[in-house]
């Protein structure tokens, strides 16, 4: 560069360092600082996340070491330093511009002060970031010199200490008194990955201090045993198989603090990044396959467990309890799998098998089971910290097959679902649904009842019978959102058999049956002896057979209380039936909502038998044969009753048709709208006329003669 150039260059240097200090500053206010650290009057210990105050604004916190910062205008402030477990102070500063104010705040405990060191039990270093937990919430976090304080009541505790990439560690029955400040150290054990490759062949214990990471598929040839804490994760496609006949059981009992984890290798946030691709990949549904259960009886235990991301295996399940196994599976946890045959699916289990206490979401079908074992209200199928996180079918599968022993089914969170076509309780069984219980049943789908089914809804709480599309019920559990909307006839019906047999329904509801042939809801076969109680039919077929048939039932059958509208035909009865005024033939709510052929219709199959009284005045009795009334047997009116007859007569004995000139009492056609409303649901189509049907017949007068009443009408004319 020649001289010329070098001064030109320092001229224009000096130049623009003149135009610089001519421009005005900046617009803005100006700022200073206050620093330094807080910490415990008593133990000198740091106390990190401690907030400051100017006059209720907060204006920031302490790190986990104890060290702040503030950045404030210029000015002056009463600045407050607090944090849980301590006495606030305050102090008056005065802030100048681009000036740092250094000062410390010591706090003095309020009650008492837990403080301690966690380390590498292996290395003794200090571990940065541990979390601690007094029993009930996460206190504070250990700083960068691996210390912590908190305060805290006086009091027993159990203080659990956790760290990424160790093990949990859990101090019981720590005491501490007013005004004590108590050491607790916590030297944590690291956690180390086992590849495991081979089958099972010897007793084995897995501990909590190595993460098992599972390859292909392993079988379980002997006692496996997991401690409490461990965590095993699952290469894509990863399987167990237990082989139970060759001695192979998994004894897995966690603790709610230490639960035991099966997961996807892919599951970071269980364990760290175990499959070692930083946060290339997450998990998701069906990573790894499933854990198969075998053998007669097989007890395996899994207690305080749970399973993520499995499922893979044509999306089947993540466990899976073949026949006749007696596995105990409580306290778990199963989120995040597929299974199209349910998340845990027991379809094939024996009779001692447990399912309780377990939380089910985010799968595709959360259970399948059998009707070999109970299965009580305790399991929840939710998120317990989000209750809008559910299953994509919120219901537990029922395979098809008999009931055996005396079941009792209990949840009421979600539906069971019966998809499997028919289902049978042979005599000697039974079913017991509680209150509240819901049952959702898809096309084609029949109940025969030889044993016994004892369903007891209340008021508040009544058992559903329902469409599997009925999403007003226990949800959208066909997960089809509105594609699909219930109808009647969606599902069959219920078949009860056997003489006396005394299954009961009290307090029930059943919608959208009566799917066999536009038939029944419910059949009470051959003297049979039902209870029938407080229930609801409502938009069911029985346009065939009415929605409750009790054509066949015995005389000691009971039907009372009982609602039924939107239905075609409500409700059969024989001639052995008594019937009083308790049921109502109209949606309580909307009146206009009755049944098209709102009646009671009388089998052609029976005469009357023992003293019979009907007392229905809402909607007509309606024969449609020959109904005798033969000695030493009776009929009996209420005021208000009326019969209808589709053809057909009455043939009485003289003195045992009782009160049939009661007030408001007819005896008419089926097509007459006039007494009884519409009653054959033609809206008026068709007209009454002499000969609709044949008329009552006295055969107990000498000689017998057909009664020529005023409150008879349309029938043949004996006038």
């Amino acid at each position: 560069m020649t001289k010329v150039n070098k001064l030109l260059a320092v001229f224009i240097v000096i130049f623009g360092l003149l135009f610089i200090g001519c421009e005005e500053d900046p617009v803005g206010p100006d700022y200073g600082a206050l620093q330094g650290f807080v910490y415990n009057s008593v133990t000198n210990v740091t106390i990190g996340n401690a907030i400051f105050y100017n006059f209720g604004d907060s204006l920031g916190f302490s790190n986990l070491d104890g060290e702040y910062l503030l950045n404030l205008e210029i000015g002056e402030y009463d600045i407050t330093c607090n944090a849980g477990g301590y006495e606030s102070i305050a102090n008056n500063f005065l802030i100048e511009k681009d000036q740092t104010n250094n000062f410390d705040f010591y706090l003095t405990p309020l009650n008492t002060v837990i403080m301690g060191l966690i380390t590498n039990a292996n290395t003794g270093e200090a571990i940065v970031g541990a979390v601690i937990n007094d029993g009930t919430s996460d206190v504070t976090t250990s700083g960068a010199n691996g210390t912590y304080s908190f305060g805290i009541d006086e009091g027993t505790y159990t203080l659990t200490c956790t760290a990424e990439g160790s093990n949990m560690q859990e101090i019981v029955d720590v005491e501490v008194e007013w005004g004590d400040t108590v050491y607790v150290d916590f030297q944590l054990q690291p956690i180390t990955v086992i590849l495991i490759e081979n089958n099972i062949e010897g007793n084995t214990t897995w501990t909590n201090n190595n993460i098992y990471l599972i390859d292909g598929e392993i079988l379980i040839q002997s006692v496996l045993t997991i401690e409490s804490g461990t965590l095993i994760k699952f290469k894509d496609g990863a399987n167990w198989v237990v082989q139970g006949a060759a001695g192979g059981l998994i004894i897995a009992e966690g603790t709610a603090l230490l639960p035991i984890i099966f997961t996807s290798w892919h599951d970071d946030a269980n364990g760290g990044d175990t499959n070692g691709n930083g946060s290339a990949t997450d998990p998701a549904r069906g990573d790894w396959d499933d854990i198969n259960i075998h053998g007669d009886n097989n007890s395996s235990i899994f207690d305080y467990c749970e399973f993520y991301y499995g499922g893979g295996y044509y999306d089947n399940y993540v466990l899976f309890l073949d026949p006749n196994t007696a596995v105990s599976i409580t306290n778990c946890t199963i989120a995040h799998n597929q299974g199209e045959e349910g998340a845990l699916n027991a379809y094939a289990a024996g009779s001692g098998t447990i399912i309780q206490n377990n939380i089910f979401y985010d799968n595709i079908w959360p259970l399948n089971i059998n009707a070999n074992f109970n299965l009580d209200d305790s399991n929840i199928f939710h998120d317990p910290d989000s209750r809008s996180d559910i299953n994509d079918h919120n219901g537990i599968l029922v395979g098809g097959d008999d009931f055996d022993g005396q079941i009792t089914w209990s949840e009421t969170e979600v539906p069971f679902v019966l998809k499997q076509g028919e289902y049978s309780i042979p005599a000697g069984n039974s079913l017991t649904c509680e209150a509240g219980v819901i049952l959702k049943l898809d096309e084609w789908v029949d109940l025969w009842i030889n044993g016994t089914i004892i369903v007891e809804g209340t008021l508040s709480d009544p058992v559903t019978f329902t469409s599997y599309k009925d999403d007003s019920v226990g949800g959208d559990t066909n997960n089809d959102d509105t594609i699909t909307s219930p109808n009647p006839g969606d599902w069959d019906y219920l078949m009860i058999q056997g003489i006396n047999n005394s299954s009961s329904f009290n307090y029930c509801e059943f919608y959208y049956g009566g799917g066999y042939s536009d038939g029944y809801t419910i059949y009470l076969d051959v003297d049979t002896s039902v209870n029938v109680t407080s229930c609801s039919f409502i938009y069911n077929t029985g346009s065939d057979e009415p929605v409750l048939d009790a054509s066949l039932a015995g005389a000691n059958t009971t039907i009372v209380g009982n609602v039924f509208y939107n239905n075609v035909k409500p409700l059969l009865i024989n001639g052995s039936i008594s019937l009083d005024s308790s049921n109502t033939f109209h949606n309580l709510e909307n009146p206009s909502q009755s049944n098209i052929k709102n009646g009671i219709f009388v089998s052609s199959s029976f005469d009357i038998e023992g003293n019979i009284s009907w007392e229905e005045t809402e909607v007509p009795f309606v024969l449609s044969a020959e109904l005798q009334i033969e000695s030493s047997n009776s009929l009996t009116l209420a005021d208000g009753v009326i019969l209808k007859f589709d053809d057909g007569s009455i043939w009485y004995e003289g003195d045992n048709l009782i009160n049939y000139d009661g007030s408001g009492v007819w005896f008419t056609s089926y097509k007459d709208d006039e007494h009884g409303g519409d009653t054959n649901g033609d809206a008026g189509n068709t007209v009454p006329a002499d000969g609709d049907w044949n008329g009552i017949y006295n055969a107990g007068a000498n000689p017998e003669y057909w009664e020529i009443w005023d409150n008879i009408l349309y029938d043949e004319i004996h006038r």
